[in-house]
């Protein structure tokens, strides 16, 4: 790709950077001039409509959000098979690559950026647009210390600050916000909760939830409490750890209202710190003041001066710390005599030295002997125990002269319950008789009661089962029509049922009612959304609306439509309709509305063709095949002056001027 030029203007340079749904370059606008940053869809997901429509969204949800704190927009296009967004070029790096560096951010700095953040976010929320991808990737900082909002690839425009459960969950997971976890409604406080994981992240170096999965990491963001950041970061300011406890509360209600409430206390903690910094510098600069000798005699005069105080006089405070001196040197240099030492007590001295050696020698003598019936201890093999009872493993063991303790009790899915999982000497080493041997017993497989998961969602499932260790089986989709779609049918095992734990619980997902066939009815003359009413009756689906001028509809009537009338299709099929935009009038003349009304003469079965020539020519409006005796009524237009005739199996046999 690189050196292809898309739309005859975006040069692609160099490949910066590469996700999961697209592959961004460095690009050269050669009309403007400029380095501009073109995001490509994956080629695999050309022919996905879902992931067409979900990257062509970025662009229009973040068009329209022109604010220094979002990355722009600046076009958006298809050539071939590529699928493209021009966007403003960024040269600096994302949060999470700075955070790998630094490991955490200072607290006046993290401020900063999250202010950038919530400023992103204002804008996005006024104009009815959630982020819902709240996360360090999708924060850039730029080399000129700026910080820029990207990603609204997944952005949903929401009304009333709301919007209905998604059909897939969306967002990183260690980001999440508990409703989006638990795929429910999503809206600003959404966001707010997203940036409150970003902030806490920042000043503590770790993310509040962390799990072997993303259903692990869900289920935390849904139940459990995050750790104080001020335990993790002792440094943080106690009104800064409640802003971030508010931001993450698992209830939306118990949030912020809004970024800007949160942009607000992030403010008066920015101007806390500020002011706290000035001072500790005005006290730095009072301590750090220096002053000459002379300078300080002045201020000594000046002082005594002001105040009538005596100064003690240099001398007379040296002779009075000597005299201190002297006393205390009397005491120190006090002369020691050496006394000598009473005989009796020479001879107490020499018999406790005689004991001493004495008591050496006979535990020496002692700890030989000892050592002698060591070495000289049998060695015999260590036996095999893994698998083993107990008991069995215990009179295993005794039989060799070496005795068993348990160490530790734990649950073993293999090992049976109160048989050997491992042992602290290995099987045939080598060890001296009576030594002990410790063993890990097993309690036995751990095992769950299987929770009731019928008339729950997928998802819903997945968490519960995860919550008891158990396991996502074998998925399987059915109609159903008692139960709605994407909702578990049955499962198996069944409920209450006592398994070990991991195993795994398959389950069958309604996929709706089973779709019934239909005949097509005829849609022809009706408007456009009366057409759709009908169909939406039976289950059907407007598909591609074509439109164009009529001879004989007025605008916005149906002229034709594929499949015909009478056809038998399948609930959920698609009905293509043809629309009119006016009925073509060459020579502007007068548009009249009339009504055939024709009664069908005896005899035989007749192919009946009603045929109008007027300003736009001849057309036949009717033909189909009645029985004598029907009556057939037709609405017809005539454009200008014009004839009216009906024929009887290729006859003329009637004809009307109008």
């Amino acid at each position: 790709m690189i050196g292809k030029v898309l739309n005859s203007r975006y040069e692609l340079v160099e490949k910066v950077g590469t996700g999961g749904m697209a592959i961004v370059y460095r690009s050269k606008d050669q009309l403007l001039g400029r380095e501009v940053a073109v995001k490509i869809l994956q080629p695999h997901f050309a022919d996905n409509e879902t992931a067409v429509r979900r990257f062509k969204h970025e662009a229009q949800a973040v068009a329209s959000l022109s604010h220094p704190n979002i990355v722009n927009i600046f076009d958006i296009g298809k050539e071939d098979d590529i699928n493209y967004i021009v966007m403003e070029y960024i040269t600096g790096k994302d949060l999470k690559e700075h955070l790998k560096e630094v490991e955490r951010i200072e607290i006046d700095q993290a401020i900063k950026i999250v202010t950038g953040v919530c400023n992103a976010l204002i804008k996005a929320h006024r104009n009815n647009i959630v982020h819902c991808d709240v996360k360090p990737h999708n924060i850039l900082l730029t080399d000129d210390g700026r910080v820029k909002v990207t990603d609204f690839g997944i952005a949903q425009a929401v009304t009333s600050a709301t919007m209905g459960q998604t059909d897939s969950i969306m967002g990183s997971a260690h980001y999440l916000s508990p409703e989006q976890a638990k795929g429910g409604k999503v809206s600003t406080k959404s966001d707010i909760y997203s940036l409150g994981v970003v902030l806490y992240e920042l000043v503590t170096g770790s993310v509040p939830f962390t799990g072997d999965n993303h259903v692990s990491i869900a289920l935390k963001h849904i139940e459990e409490s995050p750790e104080d950041p001020k335990k993790i970061n002792s440094q943080l300011p106690d009104r800064l750890a409640e802003i971030i406890l508010k931001a993450i509360a698992k209830e939306p209600e118990n949030r912020y209202n809004s970024v800007v409430e949160l942009l607000r206390d992030l403010k008066e903690v920015e101007e806390d710190i500020a002011n706290q910094a000035k001072e500790v510098k005005s006290i730095a600069n009072q301590h750090t003041m220096i002053m000459s000798k002379q300078d300080y005699q002045k201020e000594i005069k000046k002082e005594k001066e002001k105040n009538n105080t005596n100064i003690i006089k240099k001398e007379e405070v040296q002779q009075k710390l000597r005299g201190v001196d002297v006393v205390e040197e009397k005491k120190n240099k006090e002369p020691t005599s050496k006394k000598k030492v009473p005989a009796k007590k020479r001879s107490g001295l020499l018999t406790a030295l005689l004991i001493l050696a004495a008591s050496f020698i006979v535990i020496m003598g002692v700890g030989y002997f000892m050592l002698v019936q060591y070495v000289n201890v049998e060695e015999v093999k260590v036996p095999n125990l893994v698998g083993k009872h107990l008991e069995v493993a215990r009179q295993d063991l005794e039989s060799k002269g070496l005795s068993l303790k348990v160490y530790y009790e734990s649950y073993s899915q293999e090992i049976e319950k109160d048989h050997i999982i491992s042992q602290s000497i290995p099987p045939n080493n080598k060890v001296k008789k009576a030594r002990v041997i410790e063993v890990v017993v097993s309690k036995g497989a751990q095992v769950s009661k299987v929770p009731e998961l019928l008339n729950i969602t997928l998802r819903e499932a997945e968490i519960k089962l995860d919550k008891l260790d158990l396991q996502k089986g074998e998925i399987k989709e059915e109609y159903s029509n008692e139960v709605a779609e994407g909702q578990i049918i049955s499962q198996d095992p069944q409920p209450g049922i006592e398994v070990k734990a991991g195993t795994d619980i398959n389950l069958v997902i309604s996929k709706g009612r089973e779709p019934q066939e239909v005949e097509v009815p005829n849609l022809v003359g009706l408007r456009q959304e009366e057409a759709v009413e009908r169909l939406r009756q039976l289950n059907l689906i407007l598909g591609q609306v074509l439109k164009r001028e009529s001879l004989d509809y007025h605008q916005g009537r149906v002229i034709a439509q594929k499949p015909s009338t009478g056809t038998k299709i399948m609930e959920g099929s698609t009905i293509q309709l043809i629309i009119s935009t006016g009925i073509r009038n060459p020579r502007g003349s007068e548009i009249k509305d009339r009504k055939i009304r024709f009664n069908i003469p005896p005899g035989n079965e007749k192919r009946v063709e009603f045929v109008v020539q007027d300003d736009n020519g001849q057309r036949t409006v009717y033909d189909q095949i009645h029985q004598a005796g029907d009556t057939v009524v037709k609405d017809v237009i005539i454009v200008g002056p014009g004839t009216i005739r009906i024929y009887l199996d290729g006859q003329l046999y009637y004809e009307k001027q109008v």
